[in-house]
């Protein structure tokens, strides 16, 4: 609780120097660089301000909106709704230009700004306070340095290549049309810089919400897993996953199921199936989504009733901008079970959606239909879950097992997405390799993976980073490409398909956003990305 109180008190303080009001401006900060370090590096606890107000920054509506838009409009699990704006229509078919105002990426810049402030200048502090310790001024400057990444990795993900600014924008005589960096040369920064303060975090602080909200070492992990498995490193994203699994800090939020033998059309006549402890997913629901800071949890924003977040306005019964889209939920994700009815996947009706609500970020209860007040939009989000973490395990080894067809392997993987899809009481319908006897085929299990991702993680701002993620390995090959070509089937509406499946087939950098107008418009190095020329 202490964290988001020093949040609020720093925003109305240092806050409004890092920042600026006009998206032209994200670089050019006052007062001048002399006064900014006269005034606000002084102690330990100002720079204590600073960082929290770097993860104030990544509380923004405009960034949670991003969070969201970006991870999840164009891929097969959401639709716009009557209510919905034409930038949202356009996103969902791919009709994007760069007028469009979710191809903003100010506010991220804000945020990695006021990291590259607080790693610059917190030294500064250190000098004037005595009891300020170098293993604090480490531990807020690695802090900043994974939330820099953090910023930086939506980036790359979403734009491809951008401006990479590690110096803080704080100076007179500075430079401020920066061009854009290579995703592959920012991808490979990250990872060196994150690398350089693994050993400068804690693994947990004095509280659970801290411990929780705040970047620990396991949170650098769980990030840097995420990046390694972006980049194809499959061997280091084990490594890290591996650290954390067994770490025994997080455990799956368990949910009990219990066993039947009923009769059924199979060669002896009888099928066992299960049926989930109704208890069970009540208190997962409640623990995962309305109270947070689960036992699963890694690293998620925390959100309190005098901290909203935007989603219940955007996706409250009346007034939703985006809304599940149910005919692909029964049908692609959360089909049912053919030997028996009452075994179901938790995760769907009630939990991820219902009534085609998104009911993770605005229910309060998985038992009947009480939602939150648009003054109580407090649910905290989600980046890294335990949940998380063995998926990427288990898609490093599947990626591995592709060369030679290593059995091994697909059989570690196999055994990690069981824990999932155990907890989840997940049916036989959905689980690919049912009844298989012999081999296991490294497709079918990367199928699999990305199809339980889909399921686990349904609105949680992850579903196209996975699909994209698989589609450009190898080069784009044409098994990997037509993830994305089936996706434009399930995603867009019936009449922009074919020209959509055309866009993302030929044009590679169709799979990206365009750098808004006004980013070109006061950054004259910057270069609009080629498929939007």
């Amino acid at each position: 609780m202490k964290l988001i109180m020093n949040m609020k008190k720093f925003i109305y303080s240092v806050l409004t120097v890092l920042t600026v009001s006009s998206c032209s401006e994200w670089l050019n900060l006052q007062p001048e660089d002399g006064v900014f370090r006269e005034i606000y590096w002084k102690t330990k606890e100002e720079t204590k301000a600073a960082l929290n107000g770097c993860y104030a920054s990544m509380m923004e509506d405009n960034v949670m909106l991003n969070y969201f838009i970006w991870g999840e409009l164009r891929a097969d699990m959401v639709e716009p709704t009557s209510l919905s704006n034409d930038d949202i229509i356009a996103i969902r078919d791919g009709e994007i230009t760069s007028s469009n105002r979710y191809t903003k990426w100010e506010y991220f810049y804000r945020t990695i700004n006021q990291c590259n402030t607080l790693i610059e200048l917190a030294p500064l502090a250190k000098e004037k306070d005595m009891s300020f310790s170098e293993t604090l001024l480490k531990q807020y400057q690695a802090e900043a340095v994974c939330i820099r990444s953090l910023a930086y990795f939506y980036l790359l993900r979403t734009f491809r290549d951008v401006p990479y600014i590690t110096k803080a924008s704080i100076y007179d005589d500075q430079n401020f049309s920066q061009p854009k960096t290579l995703q592959e040369d920012i991808v490979d920064s990250l990872i060196i810089g994150l690398l350089r303060v693994e050993n400068d975090l804690p693994f947990t602080y004095n509280t659970t919400v801290e411990s929780k909200g705040r970047f620990t070492a396991w949170g650098l992990k769980a990030l840097l897993a995420d990046i390694y498995l972006w980049k194809g490193d499959y061997q280091n994203c084990i490594n890290l996953t591996t650290q954390i699994i067994s770490s025994g800090q997080f455990t799956l939020i368990p949910v009990a199921r219990q066993e039947f033998t009923i009769d059924a059309n199979t060669p002896d006549g009888k099928a066992t199936v299960y049926y989930p402890v109704e208890g069970d997913i009540s208190n997962f629901f409640d623990d995962m989504y309305v109270k947070g800071n689960s036992v699963e949890s890694i690293l998620e924003l925390q959100f309190e009733a005098d901290k909203n977040n935007p989603f219940v306005s955007w996706f409250m019964p009346g007034s939703a901008d985006l809304q599940a889209k149910m005919s692909n939920m029964y049908t692609e994700f959360f089909v049912s079970s053919a030997l028996d009815r009452g075994w179901y996947d938790i995760r769907g009706e009630g939990v991820a959606f219902k009534q085609g609500y998104i009911w993770k970020w605005i229910g309060l209860s998985r038992d009947n239909s009480d939602y939150r007040p648009t003054t109580a939009s407090n649910s905290n989000w989600i980046f890294y879950r335990l949940a998380d973490i063995i998926l990427m395990k288990a898609e490093a080894y599947t990626q591995l097992a592709k060369s030679g067809n290593n059995q091994e392997f697909l059989q570690k993987a196999d055994s990690l997405i069981r824990q999932i899809r155990l907890r989840a009481n997940a049916p036989e319908s959905t689980d690919l390799l049912y009844g298989l006897s012999g081999d296991i085929n490294t497709k079918t299990m990367e199928e699999f993976i990305l199809a339980e991702r889909a399921r686990e993680f349904a609105f949680e701002g992850k579903r196209w980073f996975d699909v994209l993620r698989h589609a450009r390995r190898d080069n784009y090959n044409e098994q990997n490409l037509d993830y994305l070509i089936r996706l434009a089937i399930l995603s867009a509406s019936p009449q922009k398909v074919t020209i959509l499946q055309n866009k993302w087939k030929n044009n590679f950098g169709s799979h990206y956003l365009p750098i808004h107008i006004d980013e070109i418009k006061v950054n004259k190095n910057l270069i609009q990305n080629e498929f939007y020329n």
